[in-house]
């Protein structure tokens, strides 16, 4: 009897263990897709996720609609305390989070196999190890006014040349502007005391350094300054509305500020294949080149879809991306910290 009552327990036990697996197993698949807010900018993938619900509805796909800044912090924060348990499973982020993320060891490796797309990126401006893909970019140019500026801007050098003494408005502390001129004269990342020197000899060129889109916009706008480095899309956005700009791409080319899509660390195999098609279908040459339209912004996949206007206008076009200057972030972020102090101490000084 008690042998007997032995293996009937273990049998029942035996069941339990297996419905339990089995229940796991039939729970849906869950992730959160992370999504930039406003612009335009969640359309596309708010009609991928709703598409692939349909075709899949065992699957789970929550929205998270915000900005990188508010984001990012809490990202990193999940993964440091569950690593096994992401915030955000996959999604949209600027390169300033993805070159954070490389540090914190946040981002997991997309498949070629699955993501077939990555075949078709802009490669110089490629993750390594495929640690997310890059998806669109903005190029930085040389904004100006037009009532002022009888003959457009044609080398970044014009943004320090000493003829445009009190005519030139940037964001404060923009190291792409120490990058740029070090670049162009002798140094770069690793080397930008050719940077500082340029601007710290010219440091008058300022009219003013500003912290807001609309700042820069209404200095132009008045003719109090009359030049800025300043992104692609938001200057065609202006442009459009009538204000009396123009966009100038010097000779050395624009440099490109670029936007990824990356999947986190953390996933579990079936959160990663949803991930991984939601992706792929975004970069799709139909939902690139729809992104890149509705948002203004220059397509890093090579076979987006772009209609006449995208491809006919410098500011929207593949060239802008193809000739772009591509910056290492990563560096720059290493370094930002100590070139804040010297720009205070180097440049800005002599602006009092």
């Amino acid at each position: 009897m008690k042998v007997s009552r032995i293996i009937a327990a273990a049998s029942v036990a035996l069941g339990i263990g297996l419905f339990a697996n089995a229940a796991r197993s039939a729970e849906p698949t869950e992730i959160t897709f992370f999504i930039w807010a406003g612009s335009n900018q969640g359309i596309v993938p708010t009609e991928v996720i709703e598409k692939y619900r349909k075709d899949h509805p065992d699957v789970k796909i929550n929205i998270l609609e915000s900005n990188n800044a508010i984001t990012y912090p809490k990202m990193v924060a999940a993964h440091r305390t569950t690593p096994d348990k992401p915030l955000v499973h996959c999604g949209f982020f600027n390169v300033d989070s993805i070159t954070k993320g490389d540090v914190e060891g946040l981002w997991a490796n997309l498949d070629p196999a699955r993501v077939t797309n990555l075949a078709n990126i802009e490669p110089k401006y490629a993750r390594p190890d495929n640690k997310g893909t890059p998806y669109m970019m903005s190029g930085i140019g040389i904004l100006y006014n037009k009532n002022a500026v009888k003959e457009p801007p044609t080398t970044w050098a014009d943004m320090w040349d000493p003829k445009n003494r009190g005519r030139i408005t940037m964001f404060d502390y923009d190291n792409r502007m120490l990058v740029i001129a070090a670049r162009l004269n002798g140094g770069g990342e690793d080397n930008i005391d050719p940077g500082f020197k340029i601007w710290s000899e010219n440091a008058k060129n300022f009219r003013a350094l500003v912290d807001s889109n609309d700042a820069v916009k209404n200095l132009l706008v008045s003719g109090d300054a009359w030049m800025a480095p300043w992104f692609s899309g938001l200057s065609y956005v202006w442009i459009r509305e009538g204000a009396p700009l123009g966009f100038a791409i010097p000779k050395e080319g624009t440099i490109g500020f670029p936007l990824y899509l990356s999947m986190a660390q953390g996933v579990n195999p079936a959160q990663k294949a949803v991930c991984e098609d939601l992706i792929n279908e975004l970069m799709s040459p139909e939902n690139a080149g729809r992104y890149s339209k509705l948002t203004f912004a220059v397509s890093l996949v090579k076979n987006a879809a772009l209609d006449d206007e995208q491809k006919s206008d410098p500011l929207l076009n593949a060239e802008l991306a193809a000739t772009s200057i591509p910056f290492d972030y990563g560096s720059i972020g290493q370094d930002a910290a100590e070139w804040r102090e010297r720009w205070d101490r180097e440049v800005k000084f002599k602006l009092r």
